[in-house]
């Protein structure tokens, strides 16, 4: 019987996007960067990570990213997330994407035993890097959701009061297919203009929810260019 003892970083990419304030040569420093925090911080880590990226990536990018990485998925090869990321729909392909990921995990027979290592799962954008006093212990709650405490919504609606960061996250490994169905209740609320962001709090069970002040980490957002610690 095998004891569950691994974490899993789910590193979503997007290395050449549609837009970005940053060059293809920052961005991918910057997520090599957010690679080497990861196995610096949890050096046992299962580092998975997977990119849809509008243009071609280099061999050497590939390579690059995958010595650091246990697995890169290229999510270039698939239809339905290039479409969304090419159209700017970047809330429907990271969730598209992440869904596909997991599914993937799962099923394919080169890594679903795999995951019978792991003990939790973290999903982390790419471009983000870890601080020294990051703890993957603290995470590990059984049966529950972990993220940055709830923020308050910027959005002038009656429908959903807060948002939860999902720049890094985590969860039990029990909870995947309550997962995989918090993202496919995701996809319309998306559809209606609500971010990622805000649907991920309508559709986290709230009895599965533990939330941190801290998380340890930091990230570039995408919209301005400017660094923002969780």
């Amino acid at each position: 019987m095998i004891i569950p003892d691994k974490n899993l970083f789910i590193v979503t990419s997007a290395l050449k996007p549609l837009v970005s304030p940053f060059s293809d040569g920052e961005r991918f420093q910057q997520t090599v960067d957010g690679l080497r925090s990861i196995r610096k911080i949890v050096p046992d880590a299962i580092i998975v990570t997977t990119d849809v990226s509008i243009r071609a990536l280099t061999d050497l990018e590939k390579i690059s990213v995958a010595e650091k990485s246990n697995y890169f998925i290229d999510m270039t090869q698939d239809a339905d997330v290039m479409k969304l990321s090419q159209i700017g729909q970047k809330g429907l392909a990271e969730n598209l994407m992440l869904y596909k990921t997991l599914l993937t995990l799962k099923q394919n027979p080169d890594t679903s035993k795999m995951m019978s290592s792991v003990k939790r799962i973290f999903k982390f954008s790419g471009r983000s890097v870890l601080l020294e006093g990051f703890n993957a212990e603290e995470h590990d709650i059984f049966g529950k959701f972990v993220f940055k405490k709830r923020i308050p919504t910027w959005m002038h609606t009656p429908e959903i009061s807060d948002l939860l960061i999902t720049r890094m996250f985590s969860f039990c490994p029990s909870l995947i297919d309550t997962y995989l169905t918090v993202i496919q209740d995701n996809i319309p609320l998306i559809q209606r203009g609500f971010d990622t962001e805000h649907a991920h709090f309508e559709n986290i069970p709230k009895q599965h929810l533990f939330e941190f002040d801290e998380l340890h980490c930091f990230g570039w957002l995408s919209g301005n260019g400017k660094i923002e610690h969780y």
